[in-house]
């Protein structure tokens, strides 16, 4: 349990932040997967699921140098009406299947009767994976998957009415060696009515296999919202919400604030799935890479439009896509910027005042400041999932950015807007292995000094939160009784206003 901020100054924040930030943890958690066991004296006996992935490499698999440049990976997906099982073909051609892994930790236990089936017979019940030393290039595999009533992991699986969210990281089971390079193609058979969303578009791309992912089938068609520079395949799960116009306006005003930041929308395409569920309070939601970008949010379903304006869920996940996928060890830079920028791009599109947007952040970097740990942030980072410390990393990590902004600003030189816009244009979409400090020498060459480097470098290998009081006092804000921020004469009270002042929306492209 995360603990409660110790000043009463913020606790209804911290009533937003227990209902949502901390509910991405059980993203990761396990899931609850049936199928494959394997037998001790006679007594089926089911592993614990591991909580994070520790073996990616292994998992991915290898490849192999292209022979003829034509080689062809094509997965033949057959899904039942009532979405209780998948069932695969995979067809190489030019090359010979040797291995199958799982997707993710666990997933084998999914397996139907627990085995691969080959020409040569049935090799059963694998553990992370399955040997196939006896197949011939060119040679089909088969496999079907059960999918299970409900999850731990609502990201993984999610049922609502005759639809459901199911990740490819439970049925599309990962060949290896690849050859490099090969073209890879998933075709669905679906019962009548049944459309499959995913985050790709026609070719499966390698990232389907390395990150984590999200998809969904769905009985609906998504419905396109035209942001500037790119498109959101905007889809809502089932009968959907009691207000669905009001879900998709603020998805709408979502990306437009976020937009204000990067000048357009930083990916040309995005899947955004949208999950009714039973729950009060604030949405929560995740940014994934694998397969493409995509953004699933849980919402209330009995949501309402003023609920709705109250809630940042939209807008953090979509700037997100401004920054490619990072390892878990760097979850400081990618969830600190978009919580930094979640305040401010909604103060500059006029969702809150200048003086609700600076509060939100002064309670944010105090519930940072109040979750004590024993280990360096970098550290703490790394094992965010296991140790839960997500006020700890979230909050460092948007202080680290709010330092930088301030100090690009003071130099009057490039600001972190424009370094954050100038990587998002070239980089945003990558599907390369990106890491905070490659992100970080990026973003310092467009600043034209090693303003974000010299942060991370100073408080990385910290245990104490970053010291914000010298430059708070140096902007003239402190935290307000009612909500908002209060504002004094200041040595750097301009650039306190100019962080949060109104950004033009930008030109449709």
């Amino acid at each position: 349990m995360l603990r409660e901020a110790r000043s009463p100054a913020y606790a209804r924040r911290g009533r937003r932040l227990r209902r949502s930030w901390p509910g991405l943890c059980a993203f990761f958690g396990a899931v609850l997967l049936c199928g494959c066991s394997r037998h001790t004296g006679g007594a089926a006996v089911r592993d614990p699921l591991p909580t994070r992935t520790t073996r990616i490499a292994a998992r991915v698999g290898t490849h192999i140098p292209s022979v003829t440049g034509k080689e062809r990976l094509d997965f033949a997906v057959r899904v039942d009406a009532d979405l209780k099982r998948i069932a695969v073909e995979l067809c190489p051609s030019g090359f010979r299947i040797e291995r199958l892994n799982a997707p993710s930790p666990g997933a084998e236990r999914l397996l139907a009767g627990g085995a691969i089936s080959t020409a040569e017979g049935d090799y059963a019940c694998p553990g992370e994976g399955v040997d196939l030393p006896h197949t011939r290039s060119d040679e089909c595999l088969h496999y079907a998957v059960d999918l299970p009533d409900s999850s731990h992991d609502p990201s993984g699986l999610r049922r609502v009415g005759e639809d459901a969210l199911v990740s490819p990281d439970l049925w599309l089971w990962v060949p290896s060696p690849r050859p490099v390079g090969v073209v890879m193609q998933v075709r669905f058979t679906l019962p009548d009515g049944m459309v499959a969303f995913m985050p790709w578009q026609t070719l499966l791309p390698e990232t389907a296999f390395a990150w984590k992912s999200t998809g969904a089938f769905s009985h609906a068609s998504a419905e396109p919202m035209r942001v500037a520079g790119g498109e959101l395949d905007v889809l809502t799960l089932g009968p959907g919400f009691d207000r669905d116009s009001a879900v998709r306006d603020w998805i709408a005003r979502g990306a437009s604030a976020s937009s204000r930041l990067f000048g357009q929308l930083p990916v040309r395409r995005a899947l955004v799935i949208a999950v009714p569920a039973d729950r009060a309070g604030p949405g929560f939601g995740m940014a994934l890479r694998g397969g493409g970008p995509a953004v699933v949010i849980f919402l209330d379903r009995h949501v309402t439009r003023e609920s709705l304006a109250n809630d940042w869920t939209a807008t953090h996940e979509l700037l997100h896509l401004g920054v490619p996928r990072l390892p878990p060890e760097d979850a400081w830079l990618f969830e600190g910027l978009a919580s930094y920028y979640t305040e401010v791009v909604r103060a500059r599109a006029g969702s809150i005042s200048p003086a609700r947007a600076y509060q939100h952040l002064l309670e944010g970097f105090e519930r940072g400041r109040s979750n004590e740990s024993s280990l360096s942030l970098r550290d703490e980072s790394s094992q965010m999932h296991e140790r839960r410390s997500f006020y700890r990393v979230y909050w460092a990590g948007a202080a680290l950015a709010f330092l930088t902004d301030v100090e690009a600003r003071r130099t009057s030189g490039p600001t972190l807007d424009s370094a954050l816009q100038a990587f998002a244009a070239c980089c945003a979409a990558s599907e390369e292995d990106w890491n905070a400090e490659r992100v970080l020498a990026h973003l310092d060459r467009s600043l034209g000094a090693p303003h974000f480097t010299e942060q991370a470098r100073r408080w990385l290998d910290r245990r104490e939160f970053p010291a914000l009081d010298g430059v708070l006092r140096s902007l003239g804000v402190a935290p307000g009784p009612r909500g908002e921020a209060i504002f004094g004469p200041a040595l750097n009270a301009a650039i306190r206003d100019a962080i949060m002042a109104p950004a033009p929306l930008p030109a449709a492209r």
